[in-house]
């Protein structure tokens, strides 16, 4: 597949536009960006944005066409429309994802490794964000809807507050929920205990619950280690620490309307209790 082999499929930030849009472009050239648009027939673009929710899937693309354009990328979908309205004012704080036309299920793993590697500061960016303002994220008490998941071809994509995960970080004040006496060392972000929310029943049992998953409930705060362990880590291994937080969460779950076992919990980690 042509976007696997060729070395300008790189992510490219683009700065804000005026109108608090982030652009996150593929590939890092400009030039390089057109010419594979013209040597595969287009490009196809998927917006990713707390905007987005509310338009069908369908809406979330547009496909250039594989004739080169004059403008640069940034302006090219600043000026673009959906549905006749300007993408400007459709999405806020915008991701944009693009594959060679016909290579939809890219869009997938491209997405979820944009997530993965890119959550940890866009956490940390809100943790700064919050104490700079002042003000915390204030979650709503009692069990919450499920939002829409989206998804290309076969890979769903689970919709995440990142306020919240941020948030369970500062209430758990920076320390592993293991053990406070795991060594940690320092973010340069925030100058804070470098820690990572987990949720403790993976968002991929959306499906599995009659509510959201994505609460501060579920959402564990760990050590590097403890987190890659529950990732990673053999069965004898993760047992104790699944017990341990189950124990530490069961009830603040059920007060969100998730309801589930030890044997349950364990089951999504792989292994039978």
């Amino acid at each position: 597949m042509p976007y696997r082999k060729d070395e300008n499929w790189y992510i490219s930030y683009q700065r804000k536009d005026g109108q608090n849009n982030d652009y996150y472009i593929f590939p890092k050239d400009k030039q390089a960006f057109w010419k594979l648009a013209e040597e595969n027939g287009g490009i196809l673009l998927r917006f990713i944005s707390k905007f987005s929710s509310p338009l069908p899937q369908t809406q979330h693309f547009i496909t250039i066409s594989k004739t080169p354009h004059t403008s640069d990328v940034s302006t090219f979908i600043r000026t673009s429309t959906i549905g006749n309205t300007n993408i400007s004012k459709l999405f806020k704080d915008t991701i944009v994802l693009a594959v060679p036309k016909g290579e939809e299920e890219a869009l997938g793993y491209r997405l979820f490794a944009f997530n993965y590697e890119n959550e940890t500061i866009r956490v940390e960016k809100e943790i700064k964000r919050q104490r700079e303002l002042y003000q915390s994220f204030q979650e709503p008490v009692g069990p919450e809807p499920k939002p829409q998941c989206s998804g290309v071809v076969a890979h769903a994509i689970y919709p995440r507050d990142i306020r919240k995960k941020a948030n369970a970080i500062r209430k758990a004040n920076f320390v592993c929920e293991i053990s406070n006496s795991h060594k940690l060392f320092k973010s340069r972000s925030t100058n804070q205990n470098y820690v990572e929310g987990h949720h403790l029943i993976p968002l991929k049992q959306w499906d599995n619950f009659p509510f959201s998953l994505d609460v501060e409930a579920n959402i564990v705060v760990l050590c590097p280690h403890c987190h890659k362990m529950l990732h990673h880590g053999k069965k004898e291994e993760i047992r104790p620490l699944l017990d341990l937080l189950f124990q530490k969460r069961e009830k603040e779950l059920a007060g969100k309307g998730i309801k589930l076992t030890i044997e349950q919990l364990s089951s999504y980690y792989g292994f039978s209790y």
